[in-house]
């Protein structure tokens, strides 16, 4: 078919994010609350099927689905452990979430995936040679997937993209 495409690219991402927990009583009323801070640096290339709608010479509508491949290569967090009583307070600084070593994990069962697949779904304009586009990603690999048990807490990300760029 002439207007359907695999189209690839790729992008640098850096993404910042935290947690600031609320603070938990006992019956004492002494209280503990848990902060958390977050750092990640990846790679993300995407690898979609586009169709090419021509509105004019210069303008095309291009809707499109695929699959998003990341590498994960900073992945870190910071906790810090506040409460009213000063013998639990405690700043652990950054930690290698992508590392399975003794000093920041503990476990190789705790570390972080380095690489993750996940869906890709958007639509984008292309004008004259500048594209501009809006996408989500939802995850199929995440970020953190531990079993022990059944207990079996996953992270995935979920996001939306404005991406910009030049057609060669």
């Amino acid at each position: 078919m002439n207007n359907l495409f695999i189209e690839t690219g790729g992008s640098l991402n850096f993404q910042t994010g935290s947690s600031d927990g609320e603070r938990v009583y006992n019956a004492d009323r002494e209280w503990l609350k848990i902060k958390e801070q977050y750092r990640n640096f990846n790679l993300q290339i995407p690898v979609d099927l586009a169709y090419h709608i021509r509105i004019s010479d210069n303008v095309s509508f291009v809707p499109f689905l695929g699959l998003n491949l990341r590498l994960n290569m900073i992945y870190r967090m910071k906790m810090s452990l506040n409460s009213s009583l000063p013998a639990l307070r405690d700043n652990t600084g950054w930690i290698n979430l992508l590392s399975s070593s003794e000093e920041n994990m503990g476990s190789s069962s705790l570390t972080w995936n380095w690489f993750q697949v996940g869906l890709t779904c958007g639509f984008g304009f292309n004008i004259n040679r500048i594209y501009v586009g809006l996408n989500g990603i939802v995850d199929f690999i995440p970020a953190f997937g531990y079993s022990e048990g059944d207990y079996k807490p996953k992270i995935n990300s979920e996001n939306v993209k404005l991406s910009v760029g030049y057609n060669f």
